[in-house]
């Protein structure tokens, strides 16, 4: 296990020292100097392995601002954040201090409260610039992923192994996942796909954090590392939204049938390894993928149990409009949603789910004076025959209201769909018999 970060207490009253011994002696090894010299040759013997120094400003042989002068000429020293700890309370004190690099000023006598939130947040802060920091100089000379212009899958477990390394703070891994890409692939073409994997890397480039790592480690898999999370509730927002940013945002520049399911491991405040938490966040993909893919899953976080196992059954949906998609995937709740944008493409799920399909959607909203032919395309396919139709129209349209009913349409749906209304007419379809 890592050793604990270490702090350097600079004081020429032992008394004074022992106080903040006792406030920080869980969290960090303190060392402790009686005097500037002192403090001087410890840096020496320690250099970067000290996290922060605590430094009196009154004491004999070296002063407070001869330490913070000597700083200013040492690199190693130099990086090191000072927090002068003194009964000079002066103006003048105060900013020469800061003038020579000191990092803050804390009068005694102090509250020890106070004194803690201000020291982790000066830690908390050299952190977030550490990594900005090291992913910059990485970035420069690391191999990026050359289709995305993102990290590529060396890179990505070099910064994430070396964030982990003695963390004692919360994060989060998320492994992306693009669904049924084979199946995008085969029926768009690779240079679809291509433009599909693009896409989702600038999405979460954008989506999330500057400080955090995004990188492509696999054909249609990313990763996605968060270092210093204030809380675990914005891992799961973030995670939560991008999973619905693809169904449910029209402008979204990828086709309408393209989602991603999400596996997220959140750490304790404890060193990791890279290995054992990428385990956890991809048993956490295996998990999305059977609830039903298109959504993210929490290692350790059981989800609700369906009355049935949804890999079991499906709906089919036609539909070209990305608005339409995403209504129809909120209202489905005990199935999973098959999505295809022609007739022809219905071929690529007739092995796995023949017999399985228990309701089609028919999208003829944004067809014109074509709606009977798409709907016969549909009901020929020999493997989808006798399965119950319900078509979605153009609210209003009388032509196409009639041409569903004309071919058999169970019920219809007027677009744009109200998901409300939706849910209460499709629930009759809803009950499947295991």
């Amino acid at each position: 296990m890592c050793n604990k970060r270490k702090m350097l207490i600079v004081d020429d009253l032992e008394l004074d020292r022992d106080v903040l011994k006792e406030l920080f002696e869980n969290e960090f090894d303190i060392i402790e100097a009686i005097n500037g010299q002192e403090c001087i040759e410890l840096v020496k013997q320690y250099g970067d392995q000290l996290s922060i120094i605590l430094l009196d400003i009154h004491m004999p042989v070296a002063s407070g601002l001869d330490v913070l002068t000597y700083r200013n000429n040492d690199p190693v020293f130099g990086n090191i954040p000072v927090i002068v700890i003194t009964v000079n309370d002066d103006t003048k004190t105060q900013m020469q201090t800061f003038q020579l690099g000191a990092t803050d000023y804390i009068t005694k006598p102090f509250m020890p409260e106070i004194i803690k939130y201000r020291i982790h947040n000066v830690l908390s802060t050299r952190r977030v610039e550490e990594v900005v920091r090291e992913k910059e100089n990485f970035r420069v000379k690391a191999e990026l992923d050359l289709m995305t212009g993102i990290y590529n899958k060396v890179t990505t477990q070099h910064l994430i192994t070396n964030m982990l390394a003695d963390n004692h703070t919360l994060c989060a891994m998320l492994v992306v996942d693009i669904d049924d890409f084979k199946w995008v692939n085969d029926v768009q073409g690779h240079l679809a796909g291509d433009r599909i994997i693009c896409t989702i890397a600038n999405l979460l480039s954008a989506h999330f954090r500057k400080t955090d790592v995004v990188g492509r480690i696999g054909g249609d898999e990313f990763l996605v590392f968060m270092l210093d999370l204030p809380s675990a509730d914005l891992a799961r927002k973030k995670a939560s939204n991008f999973s619905k940013v693809l169904k449910y945002t029209p402008e979204t520049s990828s086709p309408a049938n393209v989602s991603v399911s999400i596996g997220m491991a959140i750490s304790e405040k404890r060193p990791y390894t890279y290995e054992e938490l990428f385990k956890q966040a991809d048993e956490a993909l295996y998990n999305a993928k059977r609830n039903g893919k298109g959504q993210y899953a929490e290692y350790g976080v059981e989800k609700p149990q369906k009355d049935f196992d949804r890999e079991s059954f499906a709906s089919l949906l036609l539909s070209k409009d990305r608005e339409v998609r995403g209504a129809i995937d909120m209202i489905t709740e005990n199935a999973r949603l098959l999505t295809i944008f022609s007739p022809e493409e219905s071929a690529y799920f007739k092995e796995e789910f023949m017999g399985k399909i228990y309701l089609l959607y028919i999208d003829i909203s944004t067809e014109s004076g074509n709606e009977c032919a798409l709907i016969d395309q549909i009901l020929q396919i020999d493997w989808l025959q006798g399965i119950p139709f319900i078509a979605i129209c153009k609210e209003g349209d009388i032509q196409q209201y009639s041409s569903a009913i004309q071919r058999g349409a169970a019920d219809i749906l007027p677009a744009p769909i109200d998901t409300v209304f939706a849910k209460r007419r499709v629930a009759e379809f809803c009950h499947i018999e295991k």
